[in-house]
């Protein structure tokens, strides 16, 4: 019996666990991380999830550079407003990214790199 349950839970755990995003991050009441998409036959997506855990709307803006082999290739921006205990989450909400200047091939040999060199989050009402 415990082997059988132990069987049924590993599959979720391991999707989980390709799905998770990387934590960047909290500043202001918002929590930020990323995630690699790599969807078959189309271009690698930078996918970006922000948390808003305070109970006031929060204007983000956002400075993301992507490094490969250690040198900046792109810098994305992102603005944004995020209501009250609500979650932005990739491409159901628009934030997120496909690098135009690093291919797939790049970003999954593992020598590409994104960081968050930039983060002003600001107390403001969402429309």
């Amino acid at each position: 019996m415990r082997v059988l349950l132990l069987l049924l839970l590993v599959p979720p755990l391991q999707v989980a666990a390709q799905k998770g995003f990387i934590h960047k991050g909290e500043r202001e009441g918002v929590e930020m991380a990323y995630r690699w998409n790599h969807p078959v036959g189309k271009p690698s997506e930078l996918i970006l999830k922000l948390k808003n855990t305070t109970q006031e709307d929060r204007h983000v803006s956002l400075v993301i550079d992507l490094y490969y082999q250690g040198l900046t290739v792109e810098v994305l921006e992102a603005d944004t407003c995020i209501k009250a205990g609500r979650t932005l989450n990739g491409k159901l909400n628009g934030i997120y990214f496909i690098p135009q200047r690093l291919s797939s091939e790049q970003i999954k040999s593992g020598d590409a790199e994104a960081e968050l060199t930039r983060s002003e989050v600001t107390p403001e009402t969402c429309p």
